[in-house]
């Protein structure tokens, strides 16, 4: 509303009005048939240009014809009509809560009374604020009169859009009590289907997301339709400062072999990072089963179900070639109100495990699906996808231990410009032992001595050729007095693309370093690129929750080292406050020596710094 009211649709009018000779602007051709009618204002005068019988005449009113802006056009007419049958209606219902209130004063029924008064108060609010409105906005704008139809403006035009939508939606609402509204039957466990996804909708909304754009309710001129559609475009789109969410409904989504359609589809975009695209399955399911411990719980067919659409939900990759999973998580949701109780399920266990799993869901039942969507949405990339189940060996090692990405430091912010611009980096040879062969990029390191609020990784680039030269040959970057035959290491690179910035924690590589391509489109922090496993992410992970609980930085070793046991197993080390963490040869964990599970790992951390 204040969109229109700041910028109304206006139109460019004719005006004509009678004025003193000396004032018009552009005489109107009306003039000639003013004067003929209104002699009176003719004067003599032998210098006229108006002839006479016997004399010479001048006129001294004239005929102005003016072009003026107004903002009384039918459009804007139509949204005070909206506007002031927004506020009948709600003067209606406002003396309706009056005589309730009255009527249960009177019989000494006290139910509900500060309810209703709350309520009274909020409407006579917004009441107010729409008379404002129409006295701001519309007091130079006529009544509609006449027939209303539609025009292209409450379809197209911002503003006036969202107006017609919400006076629709509201009038409709308003009008439930007068029979204009009728809503279709529907089976038991189609609505329970669309109450669920409306939840989820109410829980994103709470946690922080605007909705952009409602695709997923549709309206018409003649009235509202209460149903979720199911199409390309039925979904809610939300988003806030770094993410973008698609919550969509009953999305098909075709693969070689079957078309998938489940319930409700959370699409997580990260709009820092292209590459972070997150699909997650909620789908209703209304039966349920009591199992052999007397735990209630989904039936055991509807989680297969979650199985089948992770594996089913597939897209090719850039070669058009082969395939990837896109689901990372899927959940049935079920009719059950003790949610204390079922944590004890096996469903419920199962999500930690394969991020596949049950959620109860009821109205004042909603908790663990709320803290499921909250984690799902703020965890960061490299910890999402490391919730996802590995499909050998050998995909743990493309993850961590391919180490095909150089990691380099820049000298200033000269150097990183002439990098950029010329698709190079270069450094001595003396100060490079070798270029392995498995690098296939290069990620240029900005060191915070340098770039301060800048510092961290936000540049790669992917290798072309590179090729040994003496420091003079460098056009890009003039060489230092008595360096000009130094020799060089020159990397071409193909291109150089941004991604989110990795935070320095501790110090960069002091020359050059290794990670992975997939830690490095993944890592929120520098640590992270060193991660060697999965089993190391996880206790990273729980390191960084009880870092931030504790206000403590996590220090980590530089080096593997050997264990004092008789097998020479690799170590990573950590240490967070006085605590000693060891993930041994990526399978075992110690905390000060004592070895432990990745599920006891956060309380062992808490009872060592208590014992310390």
């Amino acid at each position: 509303m204040k969109g229109i009211i700041a910028n109304p649709k206006h139109n460019v009018e004719t005006k004509e009005s009678i004025r003193r000779i000396e004032k018009p602007r552009v005489p109107s051709r009306n003039t000639i048939s003013y004067l003929r009618k209104h002699s009176g204002v003719l004067v003599e005068n032998p210098n006229g240009f108006i002839k006479g019988k016997d004399k010479n005449y001048i006129a001294t009113m004239v005929v102005d014809k003016r072009k003026i802006t107004t903002i009384d056009i039918y459009e804007n007419r139509f949204v005070k009509f909206m506007i002031t049958n927004i506020i009948k209606r709600l003067n209606v219902v406002v003396k309706n809560i009056v005589i309730n209130m009255i009527s249960n004063k009177a019989s000494n029924k006290g139910d509900n009374t500060d309810d209703k008064v709350e309520l009274h108060k909020f409407l006579k609010n917004k009441i107010s604020i729409l008379n404002k409105h129409l006295k701001n906005g519309f007091s130079n704008v006529s009544n509609l009169t006449g027939k209303k139809t539609m025009s292209l403006v409450f379809q197209m035009a911002p503003g006036y859009r969202e107006v017609y939508k919400k006076y629709i939606m509201l009038s409709k609402g308003l009008a439930l009590g007068d029979g204009l509204y009728q809503m279709t039957p529907k089976k038991l466990y189609l609505l329970y289907e669309m109450w669920c996804y409306m939840k989820i909708h109410h829980i994103l909304c709470d946690l922080g997301y605007t909705v952009e754009e409602y695709g997923i309710l549709k309206y018409k001129d003649n009235g509202f339709y209460l149903t979720l559609s199911q199409d390309s475009q039925a979904k809610m789109i939300y988003s806030n400062k770094k993410n973008r969410l698609e919550l969509w409904y009953n999305k098909s989504y075709l693969s070689p072999t079957t078309n998938q359609r489940p319930d409700t589809v959370l699409n997580i975009r990260n709009l820092n990072n292209k590459d972070d695209n997150r699909i997650y399955i909620f789908d209703a399911k209304y039966r349920i089963n009591v199992d052999d411990k007397g735990l209630v719980g989904p039936v055991e067919d509807d989680i297969n179900v979650m199985h089948r659409y992770r594996d089913a939900i597939v897209s090719k990759l850039s070669n058009d070639v082969q395939f990837k999973y896109d689901t990372f998580g899927a959940y049935v949701m079920f009719p059950y109100g003790d949610e204390e109780k079922f944590k004890e399920h096996d469903f419920y266990k199962s999500i930690e495990e394969v991020n596949i799993g049950a959620f109860p869901m009821l109205p004042g039942s909603t908790k663990l699906i709320t803290k499921q969507l909250k984690k799902i949405i703020e965890q960061s990339t490299l910890d999402a996808r490391n919730d996802r189940v590995v499909i050998d060996e050998y995909d743990d090692y493309g993850k961590f231990k391919h180490l095909n990405v150089m990691l380099v430091n820049v000298k200033d912010e000269h150097h990183l410009k002439e990098y950029k611009e010329n698709l190079f980096y270069h450094i001595p040879i003396a100060r490079l032992k070798e270029v392995r062969e498995s690098v296939e990029y290069i990620a240029f390191y900005q060191p915070m001595t340098k770039f301060k609020q800048e510092a961290g990784i936000r540049y790669y680039g992917k290798i072309k050729e590179w090729k040994e030269y003496r420091r003079g040959e460098c056009t890009e970057i003039k060489s230092r007095a008595g360096t000009e035959d130094d020799i060089y290491l020159r990397i071409n690179l193909e291109s150089i693309q941004e991604i989110d910035n990795i935070v320095p924690i501790q110090t960069g590589p002091r020359i050059v370093n290794y990670t992975n391509l997939y830690l490095l489109k993944s890592a929120e922090s520098t640590q992270e690129l060193k991660v060697g496993s999965s089993l190391e992410l996880q206790v990273y992970k729980i390191l960084k929750k009880v870092a931030k609980e504790k206000d403590i930085k996590i220090k980590k070793t530089d080096k593997d080292k050997g264990a004092t046991t008789n097998k020479k197993d690799k170590v990573r080390e950590y240490i967070i406050g006085d605590v000693k963490v060891e993930i041994v040869d990526g399978s075992g964990i110690r905390v000060n020596g004592v070895e432990t599970d990745l599920r006891g790992l956060e309380e062992k951390i808490l009872g060592a710094m208590v014992n310390l």
